[in-house]
C-alpha cells in the first residue's frame, strides 16, 4: 500500500496557502499527499505526517501564482473558502489550485463545478461571502472614551479580514477596531492608514468597555428609536430570525 503523506499547516489562510506550497514543492506527486488543518488532525495508519511552519512568504507567492492564473474570482474563492470551518477545505483548495495551474486558461477553474473540490471550495466561499456580507450591515460600533469606534463579532467563518477592508474603505477619516472575540483577534484602523490585524490575546479588556458619555446617550435613543417605529400587530419572530439570525444579535446595541 503506498503511503501518504500528509502536510499539517495552520488553520489560516496563510498557512493552507504555505501547505500548497510546501505539498506542490515535495515532487512526491498530487495523488501521493494531502493537506490538512492541525487543528482538525486525526492520525491515521499507513501515512506519514510533515508539519508545516507559515512561511508569510511562501503564502504570498502561492496567492500571486493563484491571481496570475485563475484570476480574481479564483483568488476570492480560495480566501474565502479557507476562511470556513470545514476540515476538508485545506485539501479542496490544493486540489482545486492544482487543476487551476495545468488547465489552459486558469480562470475556468471556478466553472468546474463536477469536480467534487471545486463545488466544496464554491460552496465554503459562498457560505463564507454570506456570513461576511451580513456583518457588514449588522456590525454596531461603540464609541469609547478616547473616540475610537470598537464593534465586536463572533461569527462562525474567520470573517474578520473579510470586513476589515469593507469598512476601511467605508470609514477611511475613522479610528476603529473590529473584535473577532471567538477567536481573539483584532482588526485595527487608524486614520488613513491600512488595516492591520492583531492578536487581542494581552488586550486590557475592562478598557474596551469604558464607552463614552455620547455613546451612551446614543445608544438609548436608537433603542427608543427601534422600540417607538416597532408595530406590535405585525410582529413576526419566525420571519425576523429568519432575516436576522439569532447568533448576530448578541452585539447589537437594540438587542441589548
Amino acid at each position: 500500500m503506498d503511503i501518504i503523506t500528509v502536510f499539517q499547516c495552520e488553520d489560516s489562510l496563510d498557512g493552507i496557502l504555505t501547505g500548497v506550497y510546501e505539498a506542490w514543492d515535495s515532487r512526491l506527486g498530487h495523488g501521493a499527499v494531502r493537506l490538512e488543518t492541525a487543528a482538525e488532525a486525526n492520525l491515521e495508519l499507513f501515512c506519514a505526517y510533515r508539519q508545516v511552519k507559515t512561511d508569510l512568504e511562501k503564502a504570498e507567492k502561492v496567492l500571486r501564482t493563484v491571481r496570475k492564473r485563475m484570476g480574481e474570482e479564483g483568488e476570492e474563492a480560495v480566501c474565502y473558502a479557507a476562511a470556513c470551518r470545514d476540515s476538508r477545505r485545506a485539501d479542496a483548495i490544493y486540489r482545486m489550485i492544482v487543476l487551476g495551474l495545468h488547465l489552459i486558461d486558469g480562470r475556468e477553474a471556478v466553472n468546474c463545478l463536477q469536480n467534487e473540490n471545486v463545488s466544496l471550495v464554491m460552496k465554503l466561499r459562498m457560505k463564507a461571502w454570506h456570513e461576511a456580507h451580513q456583518l457588514m450591515g449588522f456590525l454596531r460600533f461603540e464609541e469609547l472614551e478616547n473616540g475610537v469606534l470598537y464593534g465586536r463579532i463572533e461569527p462562525d467563518c474567520a470573517a474578520l479580514p473579510l470586513l476589515a477592508p469593507h469598512f476601511a474603505d467605508r470609514y477611511r477619516q475613522e479610528n476603529w477596531v473590529i473584535h473577532d472575540v471567538g477567536r481573539q483577534q483584532l482588526a485595527l484602523h487608524r486614520t488613513g492608514k491600512p488595516w492591520v490585524l492583531a492578536e487581542a490575546g494581552d488586550l486590557d479588556a475592562s478598557y474596551l468597555e469604558r464607552r463614552s458619555p455620547r455613546e451612551e446617550e446614543f445608544c438609548r435613543l436608537w433603542k427608543s428609536f427601534c422600540g417607538t417605529i416597532a408595530i406590535e400587530e405585525r410582529r413576526n419572530p419566525r420571519c425576523q430570525r429568519s432575516l436576522l439570525p439569532l447568533h448576530f444579535r448578541r452585539y447589537m446595541t437594540e438587542f441589548q
